[in-house]
């Protein structure tokens, strides 16, 4: 019999994982019916794809950094990160691709009701003098950033220094190379 508090600890897990993926699903359908939303991803597709492929490239080494990280020499721990390959490469994309198209969301809608993507803070400010309107930072589901996106991307720091580093860098250039292309 579970007690009470493994009870609310189960339906707060739910809770995050349910209603993120039912955000993600709304976001989907709001693409598919809203023309807005359709066409902004459509006329800047030529941006979109390399942000695509920075996200699978990044998926894969989370992935392979946990095989790399946990393998080590006991059958047992390379079992274990085998298993955990399909999870975490499919866990990391839907991760990236849930932060950019709220992303792109936002940025569409600003487009539509004419207004440049609001965000604040200090590099958001030098960002605008120089032009770039990055807008604001979208929600991020963070306990699934956290365990498929952060901790492989620290595995893989851990294990290949330079990719690790040059991936986190990249995802983390990649939104303002995007708005500054996007004029």
């Amino acid at each position: 019999m579970t007690t009470a508090r493994q009870q609310a600890a189960n339906k707060v897990a739910q809770y995050l994982l349910l209603g993120v993926v039912e955000d993600a699903l709304n976001r989907v359908q709001r693409y598919q019916v809203g023309q807005g939303f359709q066409g902004y991803v459509l006329e800047r597709m030529r941006l979109i794809v390399p942000v695509g492929l920075l996200m699978g490239i990044t998926s894969i080494g989370c992935a392979a950094a946990t095989v790399l990280f946990l393998g080590g020499t006991r059958p047992a721990l390379v079992l274990l990160s085998i298993l955990l390959v399909p999870f975490v490469l499919l866990g990391s994309f839907f991760v990236q691709a849930y932060v950019f198209a709220f992303w792109l969301e936002n940025r569409a809608l600003a487009e539509a009701l004419h207004h440049s993507p609001a965000a604040a803070g200090p590099i958001a400010a030098r960002l605008r003098k120089a032009g770039i309107k990055v807008g604001a930072l979208p929600p991020v589901p963070w306990a699934l950033a956290a365990l498929f996106l952060l901790l492989p991307l620290g595995m893989l720091i851990i294990v290949v220094p330079w990719l690790g580093i040059l991936l986190a860098t990249l995802l983390i250039i990649a939104p303002v190379a995007f708005a500054r292309l996007d004029r």
